[in-house]
């Protein structure tokens, strides 16, 4: 994974994976698409935003486009899990006006409820439906790519029913106070000039501390997470619509070259060829 960027646009409408083992710690990043991710054996901490949730067995998470997120694994030769990963044109697809499959993702806070827990059943009834997915992906057989849709919404269906049920089990979020407050001071000014004296006064520690826990636990400079949500919240404008200067300057960029430059060195391309793409 390239950690220069922190988007990582997906190479399929559909990804459907099964995997155990291979070195997977990653610092936040997000995708072109909604993600489903079924923790099923190892030692390891997912994060979402400003939560960080040490996982076991049955762990499901939903995670919307925009949401930053890591795996943070312990054991390298022990990590089994499941990740379902779907192109926003393709989800869209798959609602009706009766069932909406984008609520679980959502209709909740940002960065919030995205985790609840399987029992076995429920694990291998998801199971099952995963590798009928991933087996029909594979497939070359008449009708494959239409029985790996049913199947993919039957999942869809599934993941909806989990997380809305009304009783939830309660999550520990285990992420250091330190660097969630960092983070919510971060999202509430981010259209501001940012300063590390800012972030110091608002916490009341010492710059070097602050910026040292938080790389030690995101993988990232702090100056650069602040880039990352940057450019998030300009990719939301361009898709609303908004000129580019306009976004350049709602998104906390002053400097309009600044911001496409930077831009294009995260996504991979200007923010006006970005706004010209089909969401």
């Amino acid at each position: 994974m390239d950690r220069e960027k922190f988007y990582h646009p997906l190479s399929k409408d559909l990804i459907c994976e099964h995997k155990n083992g291979g070195h997977f710690t990653s610092p936040y990043h997000h995708h072109d698409g909604f993600e489903i991710y079924l923790f099923l054996k190892g030692e390891a901490n997912y994060y979402i935003e400003q939560n960080c949730y040490q996982m076991k067995r049955g762990c499901l998470f939903n995670i919307r486009p925009s949401e930053l997120h890591r795996v943070e694994c312990f054991n390298h030769n022990i990590y089994e899990r499941v990740s379902i990963s779907i192109r926003s044109p393709l989800f869209n697809t798959f609602s009706t006006k009766q069932t909406d499959l984008a609520k679980c993702f959502m209709d909740r806070p940002f960065g919030e409820n995205n985790l609840t827990y399987l029992k076995e059943h429920q694990i291998n009834e998801f199971l099952f439906l995963v590798h009928k997915v991933k087996n029909l992906l594979d497939s070359k057989e008449y009708g494959h790519d239409i029985l790996a849709k049913s199947y993919l919404s039957q999942i869809l269906v599934f993941v909806n029913n989990i997380f809305l049920e009304k009783t939830q089990a309660k999550h520990t979020n285990i992420m250091p106070p330190i660097v969630s407050k960092t983070m919510q001071f971060i999202d509430e000014h981010l259209t501001e000039p940012i300063t590390m004296a800012d972030i110091a006064d608002h916490i009341h520690h010492n710059p070097t501390y602050i910026s040292r826990c938080f790389k030690k636990v995101t993988g990232i400079p702090l100056q650069q997470y602040i880039i990352y949500k940057r450019i998030i919240l300009a990719k939301k404008y361009l898709t609303e619509g908004y000129s580019l200067n306009e976004t350049c300057r709602l998104s906390g960029f002053n400097d309009y070259s600044n911001f496409a430059r930077t831009f294009k060195k995260q996504i991979g391309c200007s923010p006006k060829k970005y706004q010209e793409q089909p969401f």
